[in-house]
């Protein structure tokens, strides 16, 4: 395990500042809103923090295309809290989710209909959220980068090809090959290493 050196994190830079991610999805609860803030009731959700739609705003200029990936429940609609927080221009349709593909993010189905719906491989997104399970463990087991949001403490616990940031605001520096003191990054298995110029993965032997 490793702190969040540069040469190290190199894997998780966006295409713009030469690495091979172009696209990045972003979980909703808990990633783009405060876990425990209020629920709006004209939403029927929490509402996007203010702190999440600015990192949007950065992730933007950075270069890479954003998608919103989320569990919801029949009449979860995502897009109008993305509208209400000035947003949803960023994510241009490409809302993904899972009481409308009848499949959630602990599934590899729903992960083949966002890669096929964006039209790119999976070395090529990157995927951030708060469930170390759907958010993490689940796109990162068919080859698409994951970064975690969680607390410092979660470091102890990161799978290969994984890493932690503490704030979503921490997110487009890491993605711009910023220095990225709070990352922590467990590198893949030699066996499992990513050759970024396919921006696949692939077995060394």
């Amino acid at each position: 395990m490793s702190n969040g050196n540069i040469d190290d994190l190199g894997v998780f830079r966006a295409s713009r500042y030469g690495g091979c991610i172009t696209h990045v999805g972003l979980d909703y609860g808990g990633t783009l809103t405060s876990g425990d803030g209020w629920v709006d009731p004209g939403l029927g959700m929490r509402p996007v923090s203010a702190e999440a739609a600015a990192a949007v705003r950065q992730l933007v200029r950075a270069g890479v295309t954003l998608a919103l990936v989320s569990d919801t429940k029949p009449g979860q609609d995502r897009r109008r809290a993305l509208e209400a927080a000035g947003i949803a221009g960023a994510f241009d349709g490409r809302i993904y989710l899972s009481h409308e593909l009848a499949t959630g993010k602990a599934h590899p189905p729903f992960w083949t209909h966002v890669l096929d719906g964006l039209g790119i491989s999976p070395g090529e997104l990157l995927v951030c959220g708060n469930n170390i399970d759907t958010d993490v463990r689940a796109p990162a087991a068919l080859g698409i980068r994951a970064v975690l949001l969680g607390p410092i403490a979660a470091r102890t616990h990161l799978p290969p090809h994984i890493t932690l940031i503490n704030r979503i605001s921490d997110l487009p520096g890491l993605l711009a090959g910023k220095p990225t003191p709070n990352a922590s990054w467990c590198p893949l298995p030699r066996s499992r290493r990513t050759t970024q110029k396919q921006g696949r993965t692939h077995d060394d032997s």
